[in-house]
């Protein structure tokens, strides 16, 4: 039988969904009393679900200032994907070298689906990233080493925030399909060494393109700032 999620599971899924879907935008406020009136959960289930996520490094919390929606900077982004993309690519090659044809199936058949996505679906963001967050979940599965897969999956929820808040999903579809097809065939033949530049090379791309995202958003941002002068200061 099936557990039942406390209030702290429910209301912490519920931010996550609002978090990654780009509900909440960066350095956005996230109040108690509107999250008490959405879930009707009391003050600590709430407060402990936005501990997490600040564990999680997804919220800021002060006294005095509340919970916030966090604001990296462009090198903060950058930094992220390149450690991110360092131990996903130590995975795969230890997935290359541990593989079991089933499993290589396995990542055949969730690239197959990404494949027949449509760019015109307007579900098609949320569908793809679903995909490629299983693709990579296997790939982590493969290199059987638990401890670095588990370390490594926390910090999941920080990858797809960044991609909704500052690019999309949908701007990887048309090239992501071939890049899983160059690590699969690696992982196939127990490529390592390839299969981990290939892995390194996939993320890279996601890099660039949400430091290029957020320099964007904040350039809007910047001028609305310029255009108040002193009156920020009041």
């Amino acid at each position: 039988m099936p557990s039942v999620k406390s209030k702290k599971e429910s209301v912490y899924d519920l931010l996550l969904r609002r978090l990654t879907s780009g509900r909440y935008r960066l350095g956005q406020r996230i109040l108690v009393k509107e999250l008490q009136k959405d879930t009707g959960a009391s003050r600590q289930p709430i407060m402990g679900a936005l501990s997490d996520l600040r564990s999680q490094g997804l919220v800021t919390i002060e006294a005095k200032v509340g919970c916030q929606v966090i604001s990296p900077t462009p090198r903060e982004v950058d930094d992220f994907f390149r450690m991110f993309a360092q131990t996903e690519g130590f995975l795969g090659e230890l997935a290359a070298e541990r593989r079991l044809s089933v499993e290589v199936e396995q990542l055949r058949r969730i690239n197959a689906q990404i494949k027949v996505l449509r760019q015109t679906d307007p579900r098609a963001g949320a569908l793809y990233a679903a995909l490629n967050r299983k693709f990579h979940a296997a790939i982590r599965k493969m290199a059987k080493s638990p401890a670095i897969a588990d370390r490594q999956a926390i910090t999941v929820a920080m990858v797809d925030f960044l991609i909704e808040q500052t690019h999309g999903f949908q701007s990887h579809m048309d090239t992501a399909t071939g890049e899983h097809d160059e690590i699969i065939g690696h992982i196939a033949r127990g490529n390592a060494a390839q299969a981990r530049k290939c892995i390194e090379r996939h993320i890279a791309g996601t890099r660039i393109s949400a430091a290029a995202g957020l320099n964007r958003a904040a350039v809007p941002a910047r001028r609305r700032s310029a255009s108040h002068g002193s009156r920020d200061l009041v």
